[in-house]
């Protein structure tokens, strides 16, 4: 690795140690018993890993139980998920086709821990992904183009992650794999493992989930190129000749919400925890679930309570020694096992949700600007172009209230975060501070997304403070930040909308935790 690259690993992880240790014990006490006995399983693996690929689902689940990145284990696991990177390309352990498995645990394990930091690693991973593309959209093993249900799904899954973390995935990738699966699909709406080997496979709730899942993922990136969702004005500058990015979607999301319906439809009608109709195991199978469940945002799929099927079977199928058994070994099932009851897809989808405080909620915190031209059309609405230059420039048009390009100064400070990582805000945390008592409540907002960026534990008392701010707006910003430096997806309130009874509340419950887990050099100002 350069030395650069190495330097920025090194910030990387001790940003995601410091936050996520001020999460770990008291978090993972607060986990159910048969997490707590699977996680004493996967530590127990120590010092004899498993390969690359298991190791990055073995980091993953830990990462989602809130497992704090000082966990020796959860660092030897992290360190062989790095191994398989130079300072410009990632190689898979295996080569025999299950490379896109590899990458995509990897990707999550990798994103989970630190999306920012850990950028050039999901970079190289896309790339690997998207070179290793089928013509008809999928994955498969060498030899084979047919295309693999399971192996692609964890391609998507790979690829999910990295463009979440500001990876360019080119939307055309999205379309073939949704277009994949849908002429797949069988007339009943269920899956098979390979289509083209029919009289092999038969269709499974792990395959159909696989499927279903991944049209979920499909529906959610390609959403923004819809051509009735796109933002039609003469004042506004399209990216591209032919609409967003100058992509022109030839997929009928009708045909592609038609097929997840059916999809659904099966699974509710099929499901079961038994071979062979569940599939080689049924852990992987429930992890399946857990993520159609999360990304449609139910609680049910049709008449089947998904999660309360799931933890009755894995409170009775969890082994002495806290394991789950199966096909593909202890190792991986009882990783899936920890996924499904760590409800892992909604954490993602959470964390998510704050990666993008930023671009999706300060753009517009003082209304559009009079100048036009700095607008322009992507993922389906309207944004700001980002200005150039120091950090300490774009400080001083917001602090202006006669400044007219305050869009671009807001995009700017996050394009230059999301390229330079916390250190680019950092020595601006006083001017943050100062913003965070304006009148303004769009310069408020920023100052609260500003603050959380640096991920430092001294901001978290302003934070806090914030949190009883009259705006709304203001209060999710300092919320969301909240979350982000204590990792605590599900946070401690207040809701939103709330009210200012439940903001006060909420901010007493965040001083109790800070409190609690306050670094001794932390200095409060």
């Amino acid at each position: 690795m350069t030395g650069r690259m190495r330097g920025s690993l090194a910030m990387s992880l001790g940003l995601a140690c410091l936050t996520m240790a001020a999460a770990g014990p008291s978090a993972l006490a607060q986990q159910e018993p048969a997490v707590q006995a699977a996680l004493r399983y996967i530590r127990g693996r120590m010092p004899n890993l498993p390969g690359a690929g298991e190791s990055g689902m073995m980091a993953l689940a830990m990462i989602k139980a809130e497992v704090p990145a000082t966990d020796p284990a959860l660092a030897a696991c992290i360190n062989k998920v790095r191994s398989r990177f130079t300072s410009s390309e990632y190689f898979p352990e295996r080569t025999e086709g299950q490379g896109p498995y590899e990458a995509g645990v990897s990707a999550m394990a990798l994103a989970a821990l630190d999306p920012i930091g850990n950028r050039p690693f999901l970079q190289m991973i896309a790339n690997y992904l998207l070179a290793n593309q089928n013509a008809n959209g999928s994955w498969d093993y060498k030899g084979r183009t047919a295309g693999d249900t399971s192996i692609t799904q964890y391609a998507v899954l790979g690829l999910w992650e990295a463009e979440s973390a500001n990876v360019r995935v080119p939307p055309h990738a999205w379309e073939r794999i949704a277009s994949f699966y849908i002429s797949t699909q069988l007339d009943d709406g269920g899956w098979v493992y390979h289509h083209d080997e029919m009289n092999l496979s038969s269709e499974t709730v792990s395959m159909t989930a696989a499927a279903t899942g991944s049209l979920l993922i499909c529906h959610r990136q390609l959403d923004p190129y819809r051509i009735e969702k796109r933002t039609t004005t003469t004042l506004l500058t399209p990216l591209g000749e032919d609409g967003v990015g100058g992509f022109k979607l030839g997929l009928k999301f009708h045909d592609l919400e038609h097929s997840i319906n059916r999809g659904m439809s099966w699974i509710s009608g099929h499901f079961t925890t038994s071979p062979p109709a569940a599939g080689q195991s049924p852990y992987y199978m429930l992890y399946g679930l857990e993520r159609i469940g999360a990304l449609s945002n139910r609680q049910s799929i049709g008449r089947l309570d998904w999660y309360q099927r799931g933890v009755a079977f894995l409170h009775g199928t969890q082994k002495a020694d806290g394991s789950w058994e199966g096909m593909n070994g202890p190792d991986v099932n009882t990783s899936w096992g920890i996924l499904f009851l760590t409800k892992s897809t909604a954490k993602t989808l959470r964390r998510i949700q704050i990666q993008r405080l930023g671009a999706g909620t300060l753009l517009g915190g003082r209304g559009l600007p009079r100048d036009l031209s700095s607008m322009t059309i992507a993922g389906g609405r309207v944004v700001s172009r980002p200005m150039n230059g120091a950090i300490e420039g774009m400080l001083a048009v917001l602090e202006d209230p006669r400044a007219e390009k305050a869009e671009a100064a807001v995009a700017g400070l996050v394009e230059r975060y999301y390229r330079e990582g916390p250190d680019a805000l950092r020595p601006f945390k006083l001017r943050f501070r100062k913003m965070l008592t304006d009148r303004d409540p769009g310069l408020r907002r920023v100052a609260a997304w500003s603050l959380a960026h640096t991920g430092d534990m001294d901001v978290v008392p302003n934070l806090i403070d914030t949190l009883v701010d009259p705006d709304p707006d203001v209060v999710d910003a300092a919320r969301m930040g909240l979350e982000l430096i204590s990792r605590k997806i599900e946070g401690l309130g207040p809701p939103s909308p709330s009210t200012p009874a439940q903001r006060k509340e909420a901010a007493a419950r965040w001083r109790d935790w800070y409190n609690a887990i306050r670094p001794l050099d932390v200095a409060t100002e």
